[in-house]
């Protein structure tokens, strides 16, 4: 490819990026080059951001040392001695973006990036290289998507025979670790939600809704995000009326009404009340304060009206939600 094909690629591949930040996937990064022009800074800044915006989701709200994690299956591959694949589970597909055909029987390391490759094929002759029929390592290992996006993963290497068919395996594990409380809020949401009366009124679908559109602007954005951060700083104060909050961020309120909806996907109201309600479900889970405060703390005029909010969105009362925590500590 001439200079002008690889800058499209490398222009279409931070677009590809963009569309996943979109969706709220912030899995991938871009892969760097040696280049030194403005598509490299570019590709520099958006790996930069979306690694300060996926630490501040793992990190916004409270830090709880009391909390458990657990750790689920992201890819598996199953590789022969010689590094080929042999077999994979169906999550794969989800994430690099491949088609069976393009993964079975093919070199593991043709999807990994080159740094990545370096480390794989010196780990694959430190496994081949040793004499016990088992063996187990971890390794951080950056996969390349069919979009040419990079995946980085921890990653469980082991070692094992198959004494079937008498031969030996290597086992990719891929790990991604969720907290248990997220696991433990849903089982409660099902259990509370299947005693419900099966004859409830059923909620319209709003879902093809057609929204207004913006072009905004850097500073557009900026501003909205200015209000973003205002709310969740400021979740145990009453909100101003929007005319007020968009004139006070240097906007007008037709642009932070459709603009705060079109980057956020939610209304600016309907966002508070739900960052209000996560607020109030870490600390019915995490501290002993008591109900009628945690409304107070969260923005709430009354526990009745927290209450009553809290189980529209989850499914159960905070007190459902304090028992069960309760009951699962040791």
């Amino acid at each position: 490819m001439n200079d002008d094909e690889i800058n499209k690629e490398r222009i279409k591949q931070i677009h590809t990026m963009l569309l996943e930040f979109a969706s709220g996937n912030f899995a991938y990064k871009l892969e760097r080059s040696d280049l030194n022009d403005d598509i490299e800074a570019l590709t520099a800044l958006v790996n930069m951001t979306f690694e300060e915006i996926k630490g501040s989701f793992l990190h916004q709200g409270y830090v709880n040392l009391n909390e458990t994690y657990k750790h689920l299956v992201q890819m598996f591959f199953v590789l022969d001695t010689e590094g080929t694949i042999v077999a994979f589970n169906s999550r794969i597909k989800q994430m690099l973006f491949f088609d069976d055909d393009e993964l079975q029987g093919e070199s593991f390391s043709k999807f990994l990036t080159k740094d990545s490759k370096l480390a794989w094929e010196e780990l694959k002759s430190k496994i081949a290289h040793t004499n016990l029929d088992s063996y187990e390592e971890f390794i951080v290992l950056s996969f390349k998507t069919k979009q040419k996006l990079i995946l980085m993963t921890n990653c469980l290497v082991s070692k094992f025979v198959d004494h079937i068919h008498q031969s030996e395996r290597i086992v990719i594990t891929s790990i991604e670790i969720i907290k248990s409380s997220q696991e433990r809020e849903n089982k409660l949401q099902k259990i509370i939600n299947s005693a419900k009366d099966k004859n409830k009124m059923a909620i319209p679908d709003l879902s093809n809704t057609k929204s207004k559109q913006l072009n905004l602007s850097f500073s557009d954005i900026r501003k909205i995000r200015k209000v973003h951060d205002h709310i969740i700083n400021n979740l145990d104060k009453p909100l101003s009326p929007l005319i007020e909050l968009a004139h006070t961020f240097g906007t007008n309120e037709y642009k932070l009404k459709y603009g705060f909806k079109q980057l956020y996907g939610e209304t600016v109201f309907r966002f508070l009340i739900n960052e209000r309600l996560r607020k109030a479900s870490l600390l019915i889970q995490h501290t002993d304060t008591s109900i009628k405060e945690v409304a107070h703390l969260t923005g709430f005029v009354s526990a009745p009206h927290f209450s009553k909010a809290f189980k529209e969105k989850y499914g159960f009362t905070p007190r459902d939600l304090r028992k069960q925590t309760n009951k699962n500590q040791p």
